[in-house]
């Protein structure tokens, strides 16, 4: 088995050009969203984005697409409300509406394709009016299940979630063994271990707690790959998997949320394992955007 620590990574930002993608490019970031969720980001190309995107359009797979983030101003300020779209009306002569690719999609307004892009004098009216959810982040945080479960309970954001249900953990892409998250109260090394192999700071004597925990992962492991063996598919297989099980998740929302999900998430009485990415994450994003954070 491999064990690892939390880590995050910010993938986009509304306007910042620096991170590994942004918005003026929305389909490379779907795809590797996407491709989180079954974990074959190794298929990615300079031009498999569009093929993948039709993919995902011809299985009803739309809740990828939410992984976007468009600013789209109308000479208009008599526009439908949707509610997974947001609205600035600008100057009383006009609105900006923001929002990701499946929520324009579906919105219904007959003119809605009737836009010109905002200009720089509409976009600081963003910053004036500090309606922090005309823009948004996209973030992959790689954490066990028992934290994701937690994460997803906020609504708005968009979610891509590496599934147990395709992911056979017995191939050769994982290493043919099956990872989890190191609990942040354990001082444990990452690595690939094995009972016989375990580290040095396993030790019922010294560290029980320890000792019963890495005992746990290598028992469920085990119980896994004879599931497997006995032709179990993932979907089934899975049910023997516990919360200490590493998994990525891709989240997208707007800033606004992005500021309750910390103010949530890294308050005193929330999980320490949740407090262990969280805060640093929102470190970042202080030094990314300190006028919002």
């Amino acid at each position: 088995m491999r064990l690892v620590n939390a880590e995050y990574a910010i993938y986009a930002a509304s306007f910042n050009k620096k991170l590994p993608y942004n918005y003026n490019s929305n389909k490379h970031l779907i795809e590797i969203a996407g491709r989180t969720c079954y974990k074959s980001e190794e298929k990615i190309t300079k031009e498999s984005s569009d093929k993948f995107i039709e993919m995902i359009r011809k299985r009803g797979h739309c809740s990828v697409l939410e992984h976007s983030w468009e600013l789209r101003y109308y000479n208009s300020t008599h526009l439908p409300h949707y509610k997974f779209l947001n609205f600035l009306q600008i100057y009383y002569v006009g609105t900006l509406v923001a929002g990701n690719l499946r929520a324009f999609e579906e919105w219904d307004y007959e003119l809605k394709n009737d836009f010109i892009y905002p200009s720089e004098d509409i976009i600081d009216k963003i910053y004036e009016h500090k309606q922090w959810n005309m823009l948004s982040a996209t973030v992959k945080l790689v954490v066990d299940r028992g934290v994701s479960h937690e994460v997803v309970r906020h609504r708005p954001p968009a979610y891509s979630q590496e599934s147990t249900r395709y992911c056979n953990y017995c191939q050769d892409k994982f290493r043919n063994q099956v990872t989890f998250i190191i609990p942040c109260w354990l001082d444990l090394p990452e690595g690939e271990y094995t009972w016989e192999n375990a580290p040095n700071e396993i030790s019922a004597v010294n560290n029980l707690g320890a000792w019963y925990w890495f005992k746990s992962m290598c028992d469920q492991e085990q119980t896994y790959n004879n599931l497997i063996s006995e032709g179990w598919i993932p979907g089934r297989a899975r049910s023997v998997l516990p919360n200490s099980l590493k998994t990525e998740i891709v989240i997208t929302a707007d800033l606004a949320e992005w500021k309750h999900i910390f103010k949530l998430r890294t308050a005193p009485d929330a999980h320490e394992q949740m407090r262990e990415v969280m805060i640093p994450l929102e470190q970042e994003f202080k030094k990314l955007m300190p006028e919002i954070f």
